[in-house]
C-alpha cells in the first residue's frame, strides 16, 4: 500500500543538516517522538563549559559544569550523546571571582559519568609575557587525571597550560592509552629540569607497578601529534622512551615549534615517525641555522618516506640570518622515490639593514635560484604546489612590500614556468 511517510533515516539525514542550529534542533525534538533521538544527538553532542565571573567570592551554584552534572543526575541516558567536550576558560578580568571549571568539585565526577566521550579540549587564557600560564593544584590534577583514565578517549587538546613537573606530564599520558590525536599547544613545564636517561628510568620505574596492572603495556596507537612548546626537550624524550604510552610509528601529521634547544630531540623523534604524511615546522627567529649544516645534524626526509605535505616557518633576517643553505641541505637528504606532493614555506621578513650591501643581497638570492634549481630536479617531479607566504615585517614605504618580495620571486623562473608556484605577500605590524 502506498504511504506519504519518510522512512527513518531520510529523517535523520535532513535533521543532520541542522547540526549546528540548535534552536532549529529544539524545534525538531518537539514534533514527534522519532525525532527526538536524532536531534538529541547534534544538541548534545558537543558541550562547551566556560567559568562564570561572580560578583562575589561566595560559592556560585549555577555554573555550567553544575547544570549539566545535574541533568545527567536526573536523565542518565543523555550521557551516552556526549562525544566531545569543550572546556573554555574565559580571559581573567577579575581572578578573584572567577570560576575555573576545571576547579570545580563536580568536575571529576561529570567526566566519569561521560563513558561515550571521544574528544576532550582545554582552552586556557593566553598568558601575558610576564604572566605564568595555568596549571592545577595537586590535588585538582590528581582528580581530573583519575577520571581520564575511566575514559577511551580518542582525542584530547590542552592550550596555554604548565605541567608542574615532568612527572606530572608522565602521569598525563598515562591516563590517556586510547589517543590518536593529541595536540599540546603553548604547554609548558613550570619546574622543568633536564632530565638524564637514568633519571627518566627511575620516574617510569616509579609508575610502573601501579600503571601495569592498570594497562597491561597497552599503548596508544598515535596518529596526529601536536606539540607547541618551550619545554619539547624534557617532553620528547618521555614520547620516545620504550615504555612510552604512545606509539609513535603510526603517526600521519606532525606539528611542531623547534628551538634550539630541542631541535636534536626533534631530529631523533623523526627517525621515531616513519608513516609521517603531514609535517608542519615553525622555527624560531633566533635559530643559527649555519650551526646546523653538518650532515649529522640534519633532519633527514630519508626516514620519512610517505612524507606528502611540508610546511615550514622561518625568519629571514636580511644581512644576519639565512635560512636557504639549511633549507636546501634539508631537503636534499628526500629519496628519489619520495611522495613529496606539496610544499609550503612562510618567511617572515624585516627591512633590510643599513649596512646591507648590494653584495650580501645579491649573495642571499644565489640560495633563491638555488632552491630553484633544486625544485626543478627529476627527484621533485610529483611536486604538484610549492606555496611561498611572504609576511615582511614593518616594511618601508608603500612600494616596499611587493618590491622585496620580487627580489626573491623572480630567481624562482624554473618552478613559475612548470606552474606549481602560488605567492602571496601580507604585512606584520
Amino acid at each position: 500500500m502506498f504511504t506519504n511517510k519518510l522512512c527513518t533515516e531520510l529523517h535523520e539525514r535532513i535533521i543532520g543538516f541542522l547540526r549546528d542550529d540548535d534552536s532549529a534542533l529544539r524545534c525538531c525534538s518537539l514534533v514527534c517522538r522519532a525525532w527526538v533521538p536524532a536531534s538529541r544527538s547534534h544538541l548534545l553532542y558537543h558541550p562547551v563549559l566556560t567559568g562564570n565571573t561572580s560578583t562575589t567570592n561566595s560559592w556560585e551554584p549555577n555554573t555550567s559544569c553544575r547544570r549539566l552534572f545535574a541533568a545527567i543526575l536526573s536523565s542518565p541516558h543523555i550521557a551516552s550523546y556526549i562525544e566531545k567536550l569543550t572546556v573554555h576558560e574565559t580571559l581573567l578580568a577579575r581572578p578573584f571571582t572567577y570560576r575555573w571549571v576545571t576547579g570545580e568539585i563536580m568536575f571529576p565526577p561529570l567526566l566519569k559519568k561521560l563513558k561515550f566521550l571521544r574528544e576532550l579540549e582545554f582552552n586556557f587564557p593566553t598568558a601575558g609575557p610576564s604572566d605564568r600560564k595555568t596549571n592545577w593544584s595537586t590535588m585538582v590534577f590528581k582528580d581530573i587525571s583519575e577520571a581520564l583514565s575511566t575514559l577511551a578517549l580518542e582525542s584530547f587538546t590542552l592550550r596555554h597550560f604548565a605541567f608542574a613537573t615532568v612527572l606530572d606530564v608522565i602521569k598525563f599520558l598515562d591516563s590517556c592509552r586510547h589517543l590518536k590525536t593529541l595536540q599540546l599547544d603553548n604547554v609548558d613545564i613550570a619546574n622543568a629540569t633536564q632530565m638524564s636517561v637514568s633519571s627518566l628510568e627511575s620516574v617510569l620505574d616509579s609508575r610502573e607497578s601501579e600503571t601495569f596492572v592498570r594497562h597491561s603495556g597497552k599503548k596508544a596507537n598515535l596518529e596526529c601529534l601536536m606539540l607547541k612548546s618551550n619545554y619539547s626537550d624534557s617532553i620528547i624524550p618521555i614520547l620516545l622512551h620504550d615504555r612510552s604510552p604512545l606509539d609513535l610509528s603510526g603517526v600521519l601529521s606532525l606539528n611542531v615549534n623547534v628551538t634550539a634547544a630541542d631541535y636534536y630531540h626533534f631530529v631523533g623523534l623523526l627517525r621515531h615517525t616513519p608513516s609521517l604524511e603531514f609535517l608542519e615546522m615553525e622555527i624560531e627567529s633566533s635559530f643559527d641555522f649555519s650551526a646546523h649544516l653538518d650532515v649529522k645534524d640534519l633532519i633527514d626526509l630519508y626516514y620519512i618516506p610517505s612524507l606528502k605535505f611540508l610546511n615550514l616557518q622561518v625568519s629571514l633576517l636580511l644581512g644576519r640570518t639565512d635560512p636557504l643553505p639549511w633549507l636546501l641541505a634539508f631537503l636534499s637528504t628526500i629519496g628519489l622515490h619520495n611522495k613529496l606532493e606539496e610544499i609550503s614555506l612562510k618567511f617572515v621578513i624585516d627591512k633590510p639593514p643599513p649596512s646591507l650591501t648590494i653584495q650580501s643581497f645579491d649573495n642571499a638570492l644565489s640560495g633563491w635560484r638555488d632552491l630553484d634549481d633544486l625544485l626543478h630536479q627529476p627527484t621533485f617531479a610529483g611536486l604538484r604546489r610549492v606555496r611561498l607566504d611572504f609576511a615582511l615585517d614593518s616594511p618601508i614605504g608603500d612600494d616596499s612590500l611587493q618590491d622585496i618580495s620580487d627580489h626573491f620571486i623572480i630567481q624562482l623562473q624554473a618552478l613559475a614556468k612548470k606552474g606549481v608556484l602560488e605567492v602571496d605577500v601580507c604585512e606584520l605590524r
